[in-house]
């Protein structure tokens, strides 16, 4: 993919609603996402073609003709582009420090028992291999 494409490239907030629905709904037309949009405000349904053509082609939706309408399907999933975006995030604001970052997303607050022991857990699967230190032999 290339440098400008999903992976460095952050959603708006509009693009993030159209994403989400088009992550809920699957393969989509214009109008079912416009539907979506138009149960939380009023959205011209243009606006909304727009918005999809740019998520095209900047990598996010993939679109395919069909009679005279295109059909879209995510191309990112949502993961992903909840990954670039968090990148970016800590990027802008930290550079490289993610302690920082964490520390300002948990925002002091008590965490349950079981959300700590899955952060542990998922610390250890990052932490790098031990091995022999180089004094030992």
């Amino acid at each position: 993919m290339p440098a400008s494409g999903p992976d460095r490239a952050e959603l708006g907030p509009l693009e993030a609603e159209v994403m989400r629905a088009v992550w809920d709904l699957g393969e989509v037309q214009v109008e079912d996402v416009h539907r979506r949009l138009r149960e939380e405000r009023e959205i011209a349904y243009t606006t909304v073609m727009t918005v999809m053509a740019r998520l095209a082609e900047k990598g996010f939706l993939k679109r395919r003709k069909d009679g005279r309408a295109y059909v879209y399907r995510a191309r990112v999933a949502r993961e992903q582009a909840a990954r670039g975006s968090l990148r970016q995030w800590v990027q802008r604001y930290w550079g490289e420090a993610l302690v920082p970052a964490v520390s300002m997303l948990l925002g002091g607050e008590r965490l349950r028992r079981e959300d700590v022991e899955a952060l542990r857990r998922l610390i250890d699967s990052l932490a790098p291999e031990e091995g022999p230190q180089h004094g030992d032999r």
